[in-house]
């Protein structure tokens, strides 16, 4: 029979609590220096001391197959094996792969000696062996080791519940999450980092450590709602059972501060779309009240904003665009905000604070960032297109939405590339208004119309070949790639131009008057669509 003679019960310690105390206990090692035991002699897997041990059972007979329990002391007197001896390897072998902590044997009674199979199976699988006296009874070993167990784990309660009480406090004092990490970097003793899905550190310990610098990197979860938020990084090799216990604290009160801190920026975020579409709302709002409002929202009315519009035909991925966001925002250090609607989402990004926006650096805008997201194509990107408008002040957030949007509709038109600033398009949207005037049809009828009918009657491209060319300023490359064809393709097709309409294209007046035909063709085209 097998009498379970002691255990200790675990205590629910936040995040996976029951799991994690389930790992401490006092290792082989000490309880060999009890006076009681030190009599007793490892004879074999001696590698094995540092085990915990949890459990005492005493083990009658052989078969201990779903009997084992991760972190139990098995005491027996070989009493079942001894008309077997052999089998005594097995019993070894079954205990390992339960995770035992070790077997104490009493072999004098019943056992002339130790197999020696059992001996090499003990050092092969790191299963301490330990041979005791044949004068201590059982219920002395089983008592002593149970009070070591059961004060271990009486001092790893209290000490949890100091963490617990002392973590909380600070959150409920509301000193902050990065106290919070202080206070959790010294109860380990080490460096420490929470980072978010992306990569990016929430907070560190000590402030600004690069948590990728650490040699020995262990992470653990942060949960809220069953879902993972972010992890713990604490840059140690390994961690004692104090430490785990720490641990295991410091995720549930590091889970409470994330998530009050996303109520916050929930709530900030929630007021400042209000805001922006207050802004975006004709007539608007004045300067005076844009000015207020802005710095009670944190959105310094010293910096201008560029607003982007982004589309496609599939949105773009709201988390992945959002990381971007952040991601940039951080380098920058600034605070961005980003509306999702139907298949669109709206960017207003902020610049550094300054007056004198003529001088301006370029690389201060944001036109090459998210040029650069449209290009690689994170967040769903390389599905949409994108319009960016010219830095307006708050109160003018309106006038840069609608030139975003402008630009947008014009990419489309003139089939522009991932991104179109205004900037690049203004002529063209100041000419939207003139492009069904009769003067420019008829204008267009007399240089372009011979190009438009022999691409009617041939299915051929030529006035498109003839808009890149002139947008590219006569690079046979640039054209080349905006139409998908070889550069000898396109120095065909211009030779067939020359051909039919008689173009001198090296008159810089013949190119600005044929561009503008074309430009205002397209957009009236368009229109008519």
């Amino acid at each position: 029979m097998l009498r379970n003679i002691g255990s200790v019960g675990a205590a629910n310690l936040g995040i996976g609590g029951e799991k994690e105390v389930e790992k401490t206990g006092v290792t082989l090692h000490e309880l060999l220096r009890m006076p009681l035991l030190e009599q007793a002699r490892v004879v074999g897997g001696a590698v094995g001391l540092s085990r915990p041990v949890r459990f005492i059972d005493i083990i009658e007979v052989p078969d201990l197959k779903g009997w084992v329990k991760e972190g139990v002391l098995m005491l027996t007197t070989a009493y079942s094996i001894r008309h077997d001896p052999p089998l005594l390897a097995e019993m070894i072998r079954t205990l390992a792969q339960g995770g035992a902590a070790g077997l104490a044997i009493k072999p004098a009674r019943f056992l002339n000696e130790i197999p020696e199979e059992a001996l090499a199976a003990s050092e092969r699988y790191g299963l301490p062996l330990i041979e005791l006296p044949p004068e201590i009874p059982y219920t002395d070993i089983t008592k002593a080791v149970m009070e070591q167990v059961l004060d271990r784990q009486a001092v790893l309660l209290r000490r949890a519940d100091e963490i617990y009480r002392k973590l909380t406090r600070m959150v409920l004092e509301n000193t902050g999450i990065q106290a919070v990490q202080d206070q959790v970097s010294a109860l380990l003793g080490a460096e420490t980092a929470v980072v978010d899905h992306s990569g990016c550190a929430i907070v560190s310990s000590p402030a600004g450590w690069d948590y990728r610098e650490a040699k020995h990197p262990l992470r653990r979860d942060i949960d809220l709602d069953r879902r993972t938020v972010a992890r713990l990084l604490v840059n140690k090799r390994e961690l004692d059972e104090m430490e785990e216990i720490a641990i295991e604290q410091s995720r549930l009160v590091l889970a409470l501060e994330l998530m009050r801190d996303k109520i916050v920026e929930d709530t900030e975020s929630r007021m400042r779309g209000n805001f922006i579409d207050e802004l975006m709302t004709p007539p608007g709002l004045s300067k005076h009240e844009a000015e207020q409002r802005g710095r009670q929202l944190g959105m310094n009315p010293g910096q201008q904003w560029q607003v982007a519009v982004i589309e496609g035909s599939v949105p773009p991925e709201e988390d992945g665009l959002i990381r971007l966001l952040q991601r940039e925002a951080a380098s920058r250090g600034v605070k961005p905000h980003a509306e999702f609607r139907s298949n669109r989402a709206i960017l207003f990004l902020p610049l550094p604070a300054t007056r004198d926006d003529d001088r301006r650096e370029p690389e201060s805008l944001w036109t090459q960032t998210v040029g650069g997201w449209m290009k690689s194509g994170e967040a769903g990107l390389q599905r949409c297109r994108a319009g960016i408008g010219r830095p307006k002040w708050l109160w003018e957030i309106h006038d840069g939405y609608g030139e975003a949007r402008g630009a947008l509709a014009i990419s489309r038109k003139l089939s522009g590339g991932d991104l179109t600033a205004y900037d690049e398009i203004e002529l063209y949207h100041l000419l939207r208004g003139t492009a069904d005037d009769e003067g420019f049809k008829a204008l267009f009828e007399r240089r372009l119309g011979k190009l438009k009918r022999y691409d009617d009657e041939h299915g051929g491209d030529l006035l498109r070949t003839l808009f890149f060319y002139l947008k590219s300023r006569g690079s046979l490359i640039d054209t080349a790639n905006n139409l998908f064809i070889h550069r000898n393709s396109v120095k065909y097709r211009l030779e067939r131009i020359r051909d039919i309409a008689g173009f001198d294209l090296n008159d810089p007046h013949e190119q600005l008057t044929l561009h503008l035909c074309l430009i205002a063709y397209y957009l009236s085209e368009q229109s008519s669509e």
